[in-house]
């Protein structure tokens, strides 16, 4: 009987074992659960518990019929634990719980200070973060928050405050991987159930706005078992990932623990960096253990990409593509060419351009020298800087791009759009030392190059920005773009990968990343 356990168990986690005295150390606090001997699993127990690749928890609740996403072949569940290697046996909330609270757990990396992380919330604090956050949730994503009706769960217009006094906070569903895919909010004014990751780690979002005071996030690395004496963020708008659990505290309120940085699919930069740098793996390696069932293939030989690609540039702090002033300096001569009109102009000049009337007026020395309706191209035999904005850039005064510029009106009333026409090569350059420190290693950024033509390759290739004129983002909502200086070693990566992409069925991939593993990858249709 026991073998066939043990045989059961690696079935479903897809890990091997680990030995028998670090799992009983794990498991020796953990309280008994009603109706199950822990000397008695069995797969009548997991198929109660896992629907596929989900833990459904809905106990008293009704289960809701919120559609699932499609699988993504190569976007799929990874475990990355080492110690305990097999932490979920009967996969209930108790032993997520003691999962995130496990300070000892090991795992691929763990050297990451967002491995573990806790906070806690007063009673008081915690109504004001669901009051706020739910009401604003519901009105940007209505469809993913469903209101408990006469014991159905239904769309339906969400008031102000819609919560009330806090009652009960319960997680309904998860992936096997620990991510929380469905968590109710029961108050004294409704009943809720917030759909999918990221509204997840936005309903509990601690923007001090939010929170209406100071909440610290204190994280624990590389298995040491304790929490950071300083602070690892401060009222984030956004959890640090949907791998959490938490505990209602008698009297004084709630407290979370997790583990993780990012939603949780595709490759954890952390782990990259550990796996190459302590691990002995290669980069190849790397991508085909969280991008199985893709190939590795050249840019060019893939139909629909070009070798240029248009980036929309947003404003300072990432926060709109809509700029009220635009301003560009470039030590070289500078062409404008515009259906309205050219300019020449001599190296070392500031222009600024603005909006109104809808027509852009190009301004040098306080005087227009340029007014027209159409789309202006910028192009100069040297980089073009933009001070306009502010970026994390030190080797530059400000912001600077190869390529060439268009500066377009927006349909905002008196805004201008700016999208930059950069080869792909030279546009990875900016991107690599953006996503990852040159301390991570040469063969961790060959990973990260590799995954970033592959986003880039396939956001040109679907064009979802095709009405606005570009390709790509420059921030986090596609992948960040020149907003730290560019190095060496990731200048090294992008050119010893030249040209090297991830395909599946002979397209490029959607090849998400993150930062931190909590010790599981989630497959993608449990995320989004």
């Amino acid at each position: 009987m026991l073998k066939k356990v043990i045989a059961g168990l690696m079935l479903l986690t897809l890990v091997g074992c680990s030995n028998t005295k670090s799992r009983e150390n794990y498991y020796k606090n953990y309280k008994k659960i009603e109706s199950i001997k822990k000397s008695n699993y069995n797969e009548r127990i997991y198929s109660k518990t896992l629907k596929g690749d989900r833990v459904d928890l809905y106990g008293k609740y009704k289960a809701d019929n919120f559609p699932i996403a499609r699988p993504i072949p190569y976007l799929l569940y990874v475990n990355d634990m080492e110690n305990p290697k097999i932490p979920f046996r009967a996969y209930t909330e108790s032993e997520f719980l003691n999962f995130y609270k496990n300070l000892r757990a090991k795992g691929h990396g763990d050297n990451s200070n967002y491995w573990r992380w806790n906070f806690k919330l007063s009673k008081h604090q915690l109504n004001n973060v669901l009051n706020k956050n739910l009401a604003n949730l519901a009105r940007r994503r209505g469809r993913e928050v469903l209101t408990l009706s006469r014991g159905e769960w239904i769309n339906k217009k969400v008031s102000l405050n819609p919560v009330g006094t806090l009652q009960e906070l319960k997680v309904l569903q998860r992936g096997k991987s620990g991510l929380i895919i469905k968590l109710m909010i029961k108050g004294s004014r409704g009943t809720y159930l917030v759909v999918k990751e990221g509204n997840v780690r936005n309903v509990l979002g601690l923007s001090k706005r939010s929170v209406g005071s100071t909440v610290n996030i204190y994280g624990s690395r590389n298995g040491d078992g304790k929490y950071s004496s300083k602070p690892i963020s401060r009222n984030p708008y956004l959890l640090p990932s949907a791998f959490f659990a938490f505990e209602k505290l008698s009297s004084s309120g709630y407290t979370f623990y997790g583990g993780g940085f990012g939603h949780g699919t595709g490759i954890p930069q952390w782990t990259a960096m550990d796996l190459t740098r302590n691990k002995n793996f290669n980069y190849q390696q790397v991508l085909k253990r969280y991008y199985p069932n893709t190939q590795l293939r050249n840019i060019k030989s893939v139909r629909g990409i070009s070798e240029d690609i248009r980036v929309g540039i947003m404003d300072t702090g990432f926060k709109s593509l809509e700029h009220s002033k635009i301003t560009l300096y470039s030590a070289g001569k500078i062409k404008l060419r515009s259906r309205g009109g050219n300019l020449n102009i001599s190296p070392r000049t500031y222009i600024d351009f603005r909006s109104k009337n809808g027509y852009t007026n190009v301004i040098i020395g306080g005087k227009v020298r340029l007014r027209t309706k159409h789309y202006i191209t910028i192009s100069s035999t040297r980089m073009i800087s933009v001070p306009s904005i502010r970026r994390h850039i030190r080797r530059y005064r400000f912001p600077t791009y190869r390529g060439t510029f268009e500066i377009r009106p927006s349909r905002a009333r008196n805004y201008l759009r700016l999208i930059n026409e950069v080869p792909i090569e030279e546009y990875l350059l900016q991107v690599v030392p953006s996503e990852m420190p040159k301390s991570f290693g040469l063969e961790a950024l060959k990973v990260q190059a590799v995954a970033a033509r592959t986003y880039a390759a396939k956001d040109h290739q679907r064009n979802r920005y095709k009405k606005s004129g570009f390709h790509i983002l420059d921030s986090t909502q596609s992948q960040v773009y020149n907003n730290l200086d560019e190095n060496e070693v990731a200048t090294k990566a992008v050119k010893s990968t030249k040209g090297i992409i991830l395909t599946n069925d002979n397209k490029p991939i959607d090849a998400k990343y993150y930062s931190t593993s909590s010790g599981f990858n989630s497959s993608a249709h449990n995320v989004w």
